[in-house]
């Protein structure tokens, strides 16, 4: 275990990770959307970044029970916004890390942090369960996962999403590996029958209402050098004068103990 990768123990409840892990799939999605060429590629990139956002969008309104408004989508927080959050921290209203935008004369939430290895990250959402559903992430989740969350030169916009999208076709494009992917998977289930037969053959082998756990990484003790054993000396026979059968003659001079003087 590491402690940038790991800096706290406790972990979110199951639902606060669902909302965490598809907040991370829509900012992965405009990461890419943000990094698209140009050209054909460039386009296509654009395209199918749109198509993952408008489903993820669909994910999120079924987790939180509300309809999300598209400028409200979780994404990272640019610099001066961050800059402009951090300073609310110590004066205006704050939860921790999460503080309102209403101090900016803005709506909304936003998230400020450091994350080892990454350095500053953030995030604006549209809620203060969302916020604080991140928070959560920001502490616990290992440091390869948040780096959709680095903080942005300029504002991140959200491009304009399709009132509609072929859902069954969405869910073939998930990463059954990856937990982000599996909370977008499991809130898009009751859609309709067509999706929920394209979630079943694609999940097929993953439980999806298993609790995200993170389970830091252990490092195996270190092995003993087991001791040479050395060969047991196989000892002869005792010779001892009994068992050698060694007896005095019967003639032989004693000494006596005590002397009589001369």
């Amino acid at each position: 275990m590491t402690a940038p990768d790991y800096p706290l123990l406790a972990l979110g409840s199951y639902e606060t990770y669902q909302l965490a892990h598809i907040a991370t799939y829509i900012a992965e999605r405009l990461s890419r959307h943000r990094r698209s060429g140009k050209g054909r590629e460039g386009r296509t990139a654009r395209t199918e970044a749109v198509r993952d956002l408008a489903g993820a969008a669909t994910a999120l309104n079924n987790a939180t029970g509300t309809t999300t408004a598209d400028a409200d989508l979780p994404r990272p927080l640019d610099r001066e916004a961050f800059a402009a959050a951090s300073e609310l921290l110590t004066s205006g209203p704050r939860t921790a890390d999460v503080v309102s935008m209403a101090g900016m004369g803005e709506s909304g939430w936003a998230i400020v942090g450091h994350v080892p290895g990454i350095g500053a990250v953030g995030a604006r959402v549209g809620t203060e369960q969302m916020a604080e559903s991140l928070r959560t992430h920001f502490l616990t989740r290992p440091t390869s996962e948040l780096a959709a969350w680095a903080v942005t030169d300029q504002p991140q916009k959200v491009p304009t999403l399709p009132r509609s999208v072929d859902l069954a076709a969405f869910v073939e494009h998930l990463d059954v590996d990856n937990a982000n992917d599996r909370a977008v998977g499991r809130n898009l289930r009751g859609q309709n029958r067509r999706t929920d037969a394209a979630i079943r053959g694609r999940f097929a082998h993953v439980d999806l209402d298993a609790p995200a756990v993170v389970v830091p990484a252990q490092q195996a003790p270190p092995a003993t050098a087991e001791r040479p054993k050395r060969p047991a000396i196989r000892r002869g026979p005792v010779r001892t004068a009994a068992r050698m059968r060694i007896q005095r003659p019967k003639t032989a001079p004693t000494v006596p103990n005590t002397s009589a003087g001369p």
